[in-house]
């Protein structure tokens, strides 16, 4: 197998991150998710043995559903009807929003709802498809 520069697995490493990508399809099926859920998920589910660890694993799987066109990210807007109205910027420049706010300044604990995720209508096909084959 492949060893990443830190001794990781490769191959171990991508398949928890299409577990934490699958289930982060599935928690965003009707529902706006802040950070502090993804956060969560990744430390749940990730097996990252550090802060850092987890921090990587969560911009890494966040930065693939993007790409993927399967979510976006931006702030929450709306009351009984919130959406996620997404940042007007481009992926790099996200990355690095959401670097700053949840690897910077992390011990602040702002970064908790300054970043909401919602699927996208490619997300909710590929969302419903993983509920489907779990079920």
């Amino acid at each position: 197998m492949t060893q990443t520069h830190d001794g990781g697995d490769r191959h171990e490493g991508s398949l928890v991150r299409a577990r934490l990508r699958d289930q982060l399809l599935r928690d965003a099926l009707g529902d706006c998710l802040p950070l502090a859920h993804v956060d969560h998920v990744v430390a749940q589910h990730g097996g990252a043995d550090s802060l850092s660890a987890r921090q990587n694993l969560l911009e890494s799987t966040v930065r693939s559903l993007l790409e993927d066109g399967l979510m976006v990210v931006g702030d929450i807007v709306g009351g009984s009807d919130e959406r996620v109205e997404p940042w007007d910027m481009s992926l790099d420049d996200a990355m690095a929003r959401l670097h700053d706010e949840y690897v910077v300044n992390y011990g602040d604990q702002n970064w908790v709802f300054r970043a909401w995720f919602a699927l996208t209508d490619s997300g909710e096909h590929a969302a419903e498809a993983v509920k489907t084959s779990a079920d």
